[in-house]
């Protein structure tokens, strides 16, 4: 029979409605700040409506709520980044352009977004046209299926989304970069901090199914030079990263997945390899800080609050 601590299950432990007053005032006020400002969607309605009922549920349903709290911020502060690019430095463009061809220099000597802009095809336009609309969809999968599996993993994923993200929009901050599709539109000279948001590559995939999903996503761009590290790249990785242990068919799947987003981001021109494997980077340091984090506080709870031993064994077998 294998013992494990119950604290350990997914979802902060309850205690009392200070949790559920708080998501209230959080969701409550965002989404009066959010109208008021006239920007509210239907995605704004939903998120602060499941954040603001959940808790007073009680259960499972505040359970995920807590969980999920991480994403909800992450949400919010991606959302609002227009309000942080008053303290944006320079914008790095041909100094980076020249970086990428130096260090990873597709064949010829162009860059490989350049390259694979002369080697298109529908099948590389669909298949990354799905990796590039589906990537935030994958971490709402994976997160209610560990949900599902009452795994620890689920809070962690949530910590580790808000803590790669925040990591994202650090880096924009301080090293804003212009993506190879602005650098092919305005060149390396005098930087256009107007210029137009884009969706790039991903037009194609619009075309090719009569639709305009990307270009109607991207015109909402608030920073278009938030390019270095890439989310894109680095949420899939979160993924893979906590649902490992689930077995070999987890990590197969999750992989391949994550390899296609990778793929997509400079194929479909939105990312230079470098922003890519930045975005790798900050998904490996967030999940293992997080890790790191959640470790050390469940210590601390067990040594403030020592649990008996009969209320430590749990059934055998249980995820």
């Amino acid at each position: 029979m294998r013992a494990r601590l119950v604290s350990g299950r997914s979802g902060a432990p309850r205690g009392g409605r200070g949790f559920a007053w708080f998501a209230l005032v959080s969701g409550g006020g965002h989404l009066a700040l959010t109208a008021l400002s006239g920007r509210l969607r239907a995605e704004h309605v939903l998120a602060d409506a499941l954040l603001m009922v959940l808790p007073w549920m009680g259960g499972r349903a505040d359970e995920f709520a807590r969980g999920a709290f991480p994403a909800w911020i992450f949400g919010v502060l991606y959302d609002n980044q227009r309000l942080f690019l008053a303290l944006r430095g320079r914008v790095h463009n041909a100094d980076l352009a020249s970086l990428e061809l130096a260090w990873v220099p597709a064949p010829g000597g162009a860059s490989w977004p350049q390259w694979f802009q002369t080697r298109t095809s529908a099948v590389l336009d669909l298949l990354s046209g799905f990796a590039y609309a589906t990537y935030l969809l994958e971490v709402g999968v994976a997160a209610l299926a560990l949900f599902a599996l009452r795994s620890a993993r689920f809070r962690a994923l949530g910590w580790s989304f808000l803590a790669a993200g925040a990591l994202g929009i650090a880096g924009y901050v301080l090293y804003p970069a212009a993506p190879p599709w602005y650098m092919e539109a305005f060149g390396a000279g005098q930087v256009n901090l107007a210029a137009a948001p884009s969706a790039a590559g991903a037009l194609r995939f619009d075309a090719l199914l009569g639709v305009d999903f990307f270009a109607s996503f991207y015109a909402r761009n608030p920073n278009i030079f938030g390019a270095m590290p890439s989310l894109h790249a680095a949420f899939p990785v979160l993924v893979a990263w906590h649902v490992w242990d689930r077995g070999w068919r987890w990590r197969a799947l999750s992989l391949a997945y994550a390899a296609l987003v990778w793929f997509a981001a400079v194929y479909l021109n939105h990312h230079w390899v470098l922003d890519v494997v930045a975005g790798i980077a900050v998904a490996l340091a967030a999940s293992g800080l997080v890790a790191v984090a959640l470790r050390l506080s469940t210590a601390g709870a067990a040594t403030a609050h020592p649990v008996p031993v009969a209320a430590r064994v749990d059934r055998e077998g249980e995820p």
